[in-house]
């Protein structure tokens, strides 16, 4: 149980600068465009590039495993919380109002919802390294 609370507080952690950079990107594409759900995907997806490389070497420290079975699965992952956060900040945006305070915090909210799914399928199964699961387990005598 250390362990886990260990690598969500690195995941925490991680993640904060992440949100830096997505609402950075964020707040400058929607300023140019005021374009909010592309505003979105392209804060989000540039933060993805630093949450992947930090949450492979630091948090789950999964270096061992091949990036080429981790890429894919780490997309799935994020894929859905990329959706939930977009579907929910974009409901959230619609019931707050127009506006970049408004957008701040319904892109905030959307995060809150996607923090969980994506460290849940990150732990279990995007860098899962847990070498009992893929191998027996045989004594040896």
């Amino acid at each position: 149980m250390e362990k886990v609370v260990n690598k969500f507080l690195k995941f925490i952690f991680v993640g904060v600068v992440a949100t830096i950079l997505d609402l950075t990107f964020f707040n400058i594409f929607f300023y140019w465009t005021t374009l909010f759900i592309l505003s979105r995907v392209i804060g989000i997806g540039l933060s993805m590039i630093w949450n992947f490389l930090a949450n492979r070497n630091v948090t789950f420290k999964a270096k061992s495993g091949k990036i080429k079975s981790q890429l894919p699965k780490y997309i799935v992952v994020y894929s859905i919380a990329m959706s939930s956060n977009v579907l929910i900040s974009r409901i959230a945006f619609y019931l707050l109002g127009s506006g970049q305070l408004n957008a701040n915090v319904a892109a905030f909210i959307g995060l809150c919802v996607s923090i969980p799914i994506s460290f849940i399928g990150s732990l279990l199964w995007a860098f899962n390294t847990d070498k009992s699961k893929n191998t027996k387990n045989v004594k040896k005598s």
